[in-house]
């Protein structure tokens, strides 16, 4: 009986130490992952600029293209006294996203729109939006970009998540400015 003990007592802590062994490395791997991440996507529609950026420059158009809003259909959204433009802000509030704040910091009519986000525990975020005429359409791109610092969990997230579930989230957006904005023309 001792050396049955004796036996599954070493295979144990060889086990315990693999698994340690291996956190450890995940730890290391991600101080040399990227500490930031940046995306970046285009669709060009057709519709004018002004279509398409009215869309994302009045926050409370938001609930019909964002992609966030059909996640969690218990969200709630916050707006401040203005709306629309440089210094209009929302806020939200989600059992399965947590809190957040966008505040629209710099809005040029038909050609630009710069956001900062704020994910309260989670970090902070920037984002914009770009109108550039194309004949008779509009190429609209949408960039967000954050920064993990050294925190390799979240350095790990980045790669293995973050990037993917933001191209879905801007792909989704995209096409449904697109249907709003063209419908409008």
């Amino acid at each position: 009986m001792p050396y049955l003990y004796s036996q599954t007592y070493k295979t144990m802590k060889k086990i315990l130490l693999g698994i340690l062994g291996i956190i450890v490395l995940l730890i290391i791997v991600g101080f040399f992952l990227p500490s930031k991440i940046e995306v970046t996507r285009s669709l060009t529609m057709h519709a004018s600029p002004e279509a398409a950026f009215e869309e994302i420059n009045n926050l409370e158009h938001w609930e019909k293209w964002s992609y966030w809003n059909t996640l969690d259909p218990t969200l709630k959204t916050t707006y401040g006294e203005q709306r629309s433009g440089t210094g209009a802000w929302y806020s939200w509030d989600s059992k399965d996203m947590g809190k957040g704040k966008l505040i629209i910091t710099e809005s040029k009519p038909s050609s630009m729109i710069k956001a900062d986000l704020d994910f309260m525990e989670q970090g902070t975020a920037k984002s914009w939006y770009t109108f550039e005429p194309v004949n008779d359409s509009t190429k609209v791109t949408m960039g967000f970009s954050t920064e993990f610092g050294m925190n390799p969990f979240m350095r790990w997230m980045g790669v293995t998540m973050f990037e993917s579930e933001m191209n879905k989230a801007f792909d989704y957006n995209l096409n449904k400015i697109k249907e709003i904005a063209e419908a409008k023309e």
